[in-house]
């Protein structure tokens, strides 16, 4: 019995001594940490704003490699929540919260117990070329997890994490950059394929109005603007490489994007571009820009994104690079998807 006792003691004292200490123990936390590094600042935002790329970078997220990931919404933008389900790390999420351009990203991570924690991600331009970057968490830790504070530092995991983060960005092309436009290629073009797909030759000529374009037409000019655009991004590439320019774009990747499916902004085609609406059914369509898709996609595949982003030249929107172009193509077609859908939308839209 005697043995027993002196047993059970020993573990109340084992687990009774932290639990006490927990009560001592500050629950508020706020840790970060900070590099500089040798890139310029809207390259560095446009490569942290995205979520999914820590599993690139992060420590804790490089831990469990074989964790499952549920993606919900468009990562980069205010409400997008990635969580993830792994042995080593648990259960959890990670929503966006506040987004300021070349500034800031500020997520809420929800670990499943207490009240989700503050993280952020700080870009500051430093220089043409370079950005500091601070990586930090803040919230409160529950009693009695508190406790663990006091062993283990996150600013640690944050300093390592940020060491990848440099060496991903000032080694080469980003792999987001190229995966990201990618993927809203065929985003968008799933779009297109969703909002025509059964509409006979009447709903494609449809105009509600006299001066309002048809679908036929919206279709007609997505497909001729791809090609003229795509053209002279070949011919650009063609040049010499100027990155000497690069400091002169100002626009984000996301401003463009934003602008260019802004549809409370109207703009008049060039003549070139004003199309006649020469598709009587969807399948033609579809089948032309696919085609015309299909080389586009080879070319943002066969060609390093440094390069794209080492080719600038003037637009309408200021200095931009190459990649910019090619994704304003993908953004495109998504202003003129929605606009097909604002036709169907119209209450004499034939049935």
């Amino acid at each position: 019995m005697k043995i027993l006792r002196t047993i059970l003691i020993i573990v109340l004292v084992i687990i009774g001594v932290p639990l006490i200490a927990a009560l001592f123990v500050k629950k508020d936390f706020h840790t970060e940490r900070e590099i500089v590094i040798d890139r310029p600042v809207s390259q560095v935002y446009n490569y942290v704003k995205y979520v999914q790329n820590q599993d690139n970078f992060g420590k804790w997220q490089l831990s469990d490699p074989d964790a499952t990931h549920t993606a919900v919404g468009t990562d980069g933008t205010k409400g997008f929540i990635y969580s993830w389900d792994g042995e080593k790390v648990g259960k959890g999420s990670q929503t966006i919260t506040d987004l300021v351009e070349n500034e800031k990203v500020e997520t809420a991570l929800d670990f499943g117990f207490g009240e989700p924690a503050r993280s952020f991600i700080l870009t500051e331009k430093m220089g043409p070329h370079q950005t500091k970057v601070t990586w930090g968490m803040a919230g409160k830790s529950p009693y009695p997890f508190n406790l663990m504070g006091v062993f283990f530092d996150i600013g640690d995991d944050f300093e390592e994490g940020l060491q990848n983060l440099k060496t991903i960005l000032e080694n080469g092309e980003s792999a987001d950059d190229r995966s990201f436009i990618l993927s809203y290629y065929d985003e968008t073009l799933a779009q297109v394929r969703t909002a025509i797909t059964g509409l006979n030759s009447e709903q494609m000529h449809f105009q509600p109005t006299s001066d309002a374009w048809s679908i036929s037409q919206c279709l007609e000019h997505i497909v001729l603007t791809e090609n003229m655009i795509f053209g002279m991004v070949k011919e650009n590439m063609a040049k010499p490489a100027n990155p000497e320019r690069r400091e002169e774009i100002q626009v984000a990747d996301s401003q463009l994007l934003a602008m260019a499916v802004d549809r409370s902004q109207k703009h008049q085609a060039p003549e070139m571009l004003v199309p006649r609406g020469k598709y009587d059914n969807p399948d033609a369509a579809l089948q032309e820009l696919t085609e015309q898709r299909t080389d586009i996609i080879a070319y943002i595949k066969d060609t390093p994104t440094e390069d794209l982003r080492n080719h600038v030249v003037d637009s309408p929107s200021g200095a931009s690079d190459a990649y910019q172009s090619l994704l304003f193509l993908a953004g495109h077609t998504a202003r003129h998807t929605l606009q097909i859908e604002e036709v169907k939308a119209n209450a004499n839209f034939p049935k």
